[in-house]
């Protein structure tokens, strides 16, 4: 036995706690990754608008992203290593889970980060060299775009499985080893608010590049010396700024969505949206009220710069009809969003807006029509908006386990831990040992059983456990009309992946025909109620 520590107190803690070290890891990632994403959309967009208008204006812009891409692309994937490592040491329950359930999905998100790596660094470095083959080299950076969404779409699964875990609410994996999980859960990665996440997160990230590339020309304005410089970032900043506005105003389709199946998929999670409980209320202040408001600030002033764009006929026009059909959604929706939260959120949203429309227009009048201005603040707002989301996103949900590690009824979630995790029986003054050779209790581990399976107790636990993943219990338990036809139905379930065994599946079925014929053999009551 070699000793490797002996003090009071050998634990390393962070400043602020382990909550404050994962989220400052994990939103500096976000802002980054997400940048990484858009880069790839705003290059390609940017390199046709070049090739088609035979403008290599366009095409040197490109070129210049595609090096701040290489660069970001690169600082993210180191501070992604750190948050792994920053996980597995501070929330080891958390991080064995999801790495034991989504095994295989993170091998396949290593295997496209090499891809990813190999692509952008051929197509930013053989730039020039591809000159004469531009067609092939523009192709090469588009495909940058759907590799990208195919793994930020792979860390969605993941992501959107800890707000609604789907099938995984009857897995018993933290208590009892790796029950039924190899490494690929289906049911779990394609989760209820996958799809939504995945869409909100595109265009999001879109917008998001888009208004930093923007912010970027519009600094350089300010640097300008020469008439030339001025006009060349002026054109590049409001294409850059349109292709953001147009993915900005389609967000709000998608949110619906996405807050429609959370109302009923994460539930606790969307009352603390919309209430303001949990995480989401930091230090007196609702996060997610501020980053509504920074958003309807920015629509207004997207609103009024596209609208003095095409008063006065600038080139790279955005359709007027477009922007107001979207900006009427996002009226909306916000409408929605009072009637959930309170009204006052609703005026002071539509105050914002005002307040957006109105700054824009001083800011373009102040600058004789240039939007440096509005290039540039209208980028710190975007940043603002991704960090105050993806907060607020992973501060709403429910934590993962039960602290105590036991089987608790109902859906269990993992311990919110402050400091580094520890054992109890490593919480006083020990040493702690690495050891050579078998540890002398190797003959208990070999002894017990390779897996443990616990089986929900009644059938209503089996079909919650089995059924709600895809779909709610009302529908579940729809009437079909004979028990000939629920087998069948039952089977059709089990087919696209519903995991049940044989004997699982009678008792699905036999409990779910029988509470039918009991509803039936209830009287309809007069006043419409069962």
């Amino acid at each position: 036995m070699i000793f490797l520590a002996a003090a009071q107190n050998p634990f390393l803690q962070f400043p602020g706690g382990a909550k404050f070290a994962i989220g400052f890891l994990a939103l500096f990632h976000t802002s980054v990754g997400s940048l990484a994403i858009g880069f790839a959309f705003v290059v390609t967009i940017l390199q046709l608008v070049g090739y088609v208008r035979r403008d290599n204006q366009f095409d040197r812009m490109a070129k210049r992203i595609q090096l701040w891409h290489v660069c970001i692309y690169n600082i993210g994937t180191i501070n992604a290593i750190g948050l792994v490592f920053a996980l597995s040491g501070l929330y080891p329950q958390f991080w064995s889970q999801i790495f034991v359930q989504f095994f295989w999905t993170l091998i396949i998100e290593e295997a496209l980060f090499f891809m990813l790596a190999l692509t952008l660094t051929f197509h930013y470095f053989f730039w020039d060299d591809l000159w004469g083959h531009k067609k092939l080299h523009i192709f090469l950076g588009a495909l940058l775009t759907p590799m990208f969404f195919l793994q930020f779409a792979i860390i969605n699964g993941m992501s959107a499985y800890m707000l609604t875990p789907g099938f995984s609410e009857g897995q018993v994996s933290q208590w009892s080893g790796t029950a039924g999980i190899l490494g690929w859960d289906k049911l779990a990665f394609y989760n209820p608010t996958f799809l939504m996440l995945t869409l909100h997160r595109a265009a999001a990230n879109f917008a998001y590049a888009g208004f930093i590339v923007a912010a970027v020309c519009g600094f350089e304005i300010y640097r300008a010396k020469h008439e030339k410089v001025l006009s060349w970032n002026e054109r590049g900043g409001r294409l850059s700024f349109k292709i953001a506005i147009i993915s900005f105003l389609s967000l709000p389709i998608v949110g619906f969505f996405y807050a429609w199946v959370l109302k009923y998929h994460g539930k606790e999670a969307y009352e603390n949206l919309m209430i303001g409980r949990g995480d989401v209320v930091a230090g007196g202040i609702d996060w997610w009220w501020v980053k509504h408001l920074i958003v309807a600030t920015m629509i207004g002033m997207g609103l009024m710069f596209c609208y003095r764009a095409a008063k006065y006929r600038r080139e790279f026009r955005v359709p007027m009809t477009a922007v107001y059909a979207l900006s009427f959604v996002y009226l909306m929706f916000y409408v929605g969003m009072g009637a959930q939260m309170t009204w006052k959120f609703f005026w002071v949203s539509l105050a914002a807006a005002v307040f957006g429309g109105m700054l824009c227009i001083h800011l373009l009048n102040f600058h004789e029509g240039s939007g440096r201005a509005v290039f540039l603040l209208m980028g710190i707002l975007s940043f603002f908006t991704v960090i105050l989301g993806g907060y607020a996103r992973e501060a709403s949900r429910p934590r993962f386990v039960s602290p105590s590690g036991e089987r608790l009824k109902g859906f269990n979630r993992i311990a919110d831990y402050d400091n580094i995790y520890r054992s109890e029986e490593r919480a006083g003054n020990v040493s702690m040992a690495m050891l050579r050779g078998d540890p002398d209790y190797i003959e208990e581990v070999r002894g017990r059983p390779q897996q443990l399976t616990i089986q929900p107790e009644t059938p209503e636990d089996l079909i919650s456990s089995r059924c709600i993943s895809c779909h709610t219990l009302q529908r579940a338990f729809r009437p079909q009309g004979s028990e000939e036809k629920w087998d069948r139905v039952v089977g059709r379930m089990h087919a696209y992946g519903t995991r049940l065994t044989p004997q699982e599946k009678k008792i699905v079925v036999q409990h779910i025909w029988e509470k039918e014929q009991v509803e039936k053999a209830i009287p309809a009551d007069p006043g419409g109620m069962q």
